[in-house]
C-alpha cells in the first residue's frame, strides 16, 4: 500500500504478459480469512450469532463457512458465464 498508484503500475507493467485481457493488479488493504464449519445446519439463534461475530470482526477479519465460500464461487463462475 506504500507504493499506491506507483506500485501499482508497476506491477501491471512487469506481469502484464501474464494476465488475462481486461484483468489488472490492484493494491488493497488485505485482511484475514476464516474459512470454518457448515451453516446449513444451524438454527436461527446460531446464525444471529454468526451474524453478530462476523459483523464485529469485519474490519479485521472475514469469516466464512464452507457453504459460504461455495456460494460465492457459485456467483463467480456464473458472473464470468454471463460475460460471455
Amino acid at each position: 500500500m506504500k507504493s499506491g498508484a506507483r506500485g501499482e503500475k508497476k506491477l501491471n507493467d512487469k506481469y502484464k504478459d501474464q494476465m488475462h485481457n481486461g484483468f489488472s493488479i490492484r493494491l488493497m488493504n488485505p485482511k484475514g480469512i476464516i474459512i470454518s464449519g457448515r451453516t446449513r445446519n444451524l438454527n436461527t439463534a446460531q446464525k444471529i450469532d454468526l451474524e453478530v461475530v462476523k459483523r464485529k470482526y469485519n474490519n479485521i477479519v472475514d469469516i466464512l463457512s464452507y457453504d459460504d465460500l461455495l456460494n460465492r464461487l457459485r456467483n463467480i463462475i456464473d458472473r464470468f458465464e454471463k460475460q460471455n
